[in-house]
């Protein structure tokens, strides 16, 4: 994984932007008048009403440089805004109305990714697509999304590189590999909204650093709780940072308060102790900077190109730095009025002329201050597509041309809160020249760090394999979690395909997909959209809700009884296979809505179950925490789709039917068995690990398990003994 680029602030980069300020500060007194007669290009922009005062002055400044390049110009344009509130009642009917409305050029906007969600499924219901241009939608899975829809375009890039640009500051430290990292985080019952809970343990695993935890609150009373936890009297307090993203405004004073109450609770002569605060960009607020004090934070948020000098033409303007997502704002506006120019002169659609600006390379170009522009303006005029560069840095997205439109490159002010200003500390980007990683591969980065494993451990002994069962777990139930039932059901047939009698396979479900009023296609399921139907009813033994994470001892155990006829009958020189797909916490394993599978209880259940090996696949978020607290269960192997502080990922989105189809870990896992059911387990970790994208597999127990060279899958896939 390459590392964000850091800009030192040198004495020749000040100098530079001294100059570029003069250059705006005559643009700031002659604004251009507004000329009624360029051609009117209409724009609905959508906002937060906090925001909208800014973004009103920000607009106005951006259309009297517009106009004012244009000068001169016998076919120029100019843009007409809308406001709307993104939080009014009405908000989803407007939006269908400017969809469908072909006065409407162009929507600029929304500038939180819930209702850019909104705005685009509305925009893509329309038959005529208009372009939306959103300054600050970075929801990771918003644009994952999206990623092949040609007319969103997303001009900052996703929470995942605010994420790794706050690990990298901690990794840039000092201490570096002594730093363990923590991480405090709203708890988003929608794991994949929760950017920070799915994609820390990632990335701090990525650059080295040992994470000693992941706290995520639903509450200021368990944020209080948490910040109880963190901060004490002994100094190894101090040695640690914490990654901290506030919900809100009252969760960052809520933070600072307990900090407080807990120094003023201290006895004569003791000292607290409080770990490195590293915040998200949800930390940057007057009403903040106005209300904590008692601790010492820093943080980052994306902001302008520091080269640009905009940040220095804003605060002379307006007396105040510009806020997360108002450069892009600008930016926005003038992509939407380059295109709008090309297009009138190529009569290209709007959005390909924006696609034909943005990819433009020709000599020429030139940046935002009104004489660049209007070189611009001149050239695309003419059809030329010069090399442009916005205020928020160069205007380079990812395949383009196939039609993956978010910025490739987004810069962050690095920055420390100072008696109540947040100070700049440095400028860090993830400019494409710096990090291969484009925008197209969020949620398909490939982990660097790959477990080693001893060739020449000494295998351990077993008995002849007589037998072999499996168990298999969707723990997962609802519309939204498709992919947990239908990778069981995948598996299921392959284990039938590899000569497993069905009296030998437990399957458990909720089995509420099949018959699902969303449904398209009744009775059937599917793990990639032109597989078979995996779906099959007469194999479901149980239905979850039906049972509870106790039960599993019955099963496993072989207790059968009136409630659970269908149990696993193994003996000692027996193997069984456990497929475990569903969502997972710090610590446990959700076992339906509302229960959870405690690490402790099942490694317990596991221990008092005969058998003579167990291999137990973990399919779920923090899955290596399983695999860690089973250590040293005789014959048993686990292999984790995550650690145990990361996020699994879902791998195969349907737009068709609306949901993922399947996990990355369990497609890994079962190509590779189907291409080999006799593969080395150390083959199957290499070739699962290397093909599942955003976290880390895990192999654990390898050294009481065996030689992991030697060991084969052939003894749970093959068929030994058939």
């Amino acid at each position: 994984m390459k590392r964000p680029h850091r800009h030192n602030l040198t004495v020749s980069a000040f100098i530079m932007m001294a100059l570029l300020v003069c250059s705006c500060t005559d643009e700031i007194k002659n604004p251009a008048p507004q000329d009624d007669a360029a051609r009117r290009v209409k724009v609905a922009v959508i906002m937060d009403s906090h925001e909208q005062a800014r973004w009103e002055r920000t607009s106005d400044w951006a259309l009297s440089n517009i106009l004012y390049a244009q000068r001169g110009s016998s076919a120029k344009i100019g843009l007409e805004l809308t406001f709307k509130n993104q939080d009014d009642p009405d908000i989803e009917d407007y939006m269908r109305t400017i969809a469908q409305d072909p006065d409407i050029a162009a929507i600029v906007g929304p500038t939180t990714s819930a209702h850019a969600e909104q705005m685009a499924k509305a925009i893509n219901r329309n038959r005529e697509k208009k372009p939306m241009l959103t300054p600050c939608a970075t929801n990771v899975e918003y644009q994952r999304l999206f990623a092949d829809i040609p007319y969103i375009w997303n001009l900052s890039q996703s929470d995942i590189y605010q994420i790794e640009v706050l690990v990298s500051c901690v990794a840039s430290t000092q201490y570096n590999d002594s730093v363990p990292m923590i991480l405090l985080a709203p708890d988003d019952d929608n794991e994949a909204r929760n950017a920070y809970a799915e994609w820390f343990g990632f990335i701090a695993q990525e650059y080295g650093i040992s994470v000693q935890g992941v706290y995520l609150y639903k509450s200021e009373a368990e944020l209080r709780s948490y910040v109880r936890d963190v901060c004490g009297t002994d100094p190894s307090y101090a040695r640690r940072a914490l990654l901290f993203s506030p919900s809100s405004a009252s969760a960052a004073i809520a933070l600072d308060d307990e900090i407080g109450k807990l120094q003023a609770a201290l006895k004569a002569g003791e000292t607290l102790f409080t770990p490195q605060f590293y915040s998200s960009n949800g930390f940057v607020s007057d009403s903040i900077a106005a209300n904590v004090r008692n601790a010492v934070y820093e943080g980052v948020e994306f902001c302008s190109s520091p080269e640009s000098g905009f940040s220095h033409a804003y605060r002379q303007r307006f007396g105040q730095e510009p806020v997360e997502g108002e450069p892009q704002f600008y930016d926005a506006l003038c992509i939407v009025a380059y295109a709008s120019v090309l297009s009138a002169q190529t009569g290209q659609q709007l959005n390909d002329a924006i696609r034909s600006v943005i990819d433009g390379r020709a000599t020429g170009g030139g940046s935002w201050l009104p004489d660049d522009m209007s070189r611009n303006f001149s050239l695309l005029a003419q059809g030329v597509t010069p090399d442009i560069d916005g205020v928020s840095g160069s205007w380079t997205f990812s395949n383009s041309y196939k039609k993956c439109n978010t910025v490739i490159g987004s810069t962050f002010r690095r920055w420390r809160l100072y008696e109540g200003q947040y100070i700049t500390v440095e400028y860090i980007s993830t400019d494409g020249n710096q990090r291969t990683t484009s925008a197209k591969d969020i949620g398909t980065f490939k982990a660097d760090r790959m477990q080693n494993f001893n060739e020449n451990d000494t295998t351990a002994t077993y008995p002849a394999l007589k037998d072999r069962w499996a168990l298999l777990i969707a723990a997962s139930s609802g519309w939204a979690n498709y992919r947990f039932q239908a990778d069981v059901f995948a598996t299921y047939k392959m284990l039938r395909h590899q000569g497993y009698d069905d009296d030998h396979i437990i399957l458990i479900c909720q089995d509420d997909l099949a018959d699902n009023k969303e449904n398209i296609y009744p009775g059937q399921l599917f793990i990639t959209p032109d597989s078979p139907n995996v779906y099959e009813h007469d194999a479901i033994d149980y239905i979850l809700s039906d049972l509870t994470p106790a039960d599993l001892g019955d099963i496993l155990q072989g207790r059968a009884s009136e409630r659970l006829p269908h149990v696993i009958n193994a003996t000692p020189n027996d193997n069984i296979f456990i497929f475990w797909s569903g969502h997972g916490n710090v610590g446990s394993l959700c076992f339906g809505d509302s229960q959870k599978m405690k690490y402790a209880q099942m490694r317990d259940i596991l221990l008092q179950t005969p058998h003579r090996k167990i291999m137990f696949a973990i399919e779920s978020c923090y899955s290596g925490g399983l695999g860690q607290t089973s250590q040293g269960v005789p014959g048993a192997l686990f292999i984790t789709a995550a650690t145990p502080w990361e996020a699994s990922h879902a791998d195969m989105w349907s737009e068709e039917i609306g949901v993922y189809l399947s996990n990355g870990f369990t497609r890994g896992f079962q190509a590779a068995i189907a291409h080999d059911p006799d593969i080395s387990i150390r083959d199957l970790y290499y070739t699962v690990a290397t093909n599942t994208t955003g976290s880390h597999v895990t192999v654990y127990n390898a050294s009481v398990y065996g030689n992991v060279y030697n060991n084969t899958m052939g003894e749970f896939f093959g068929r030994v003994g058939k």
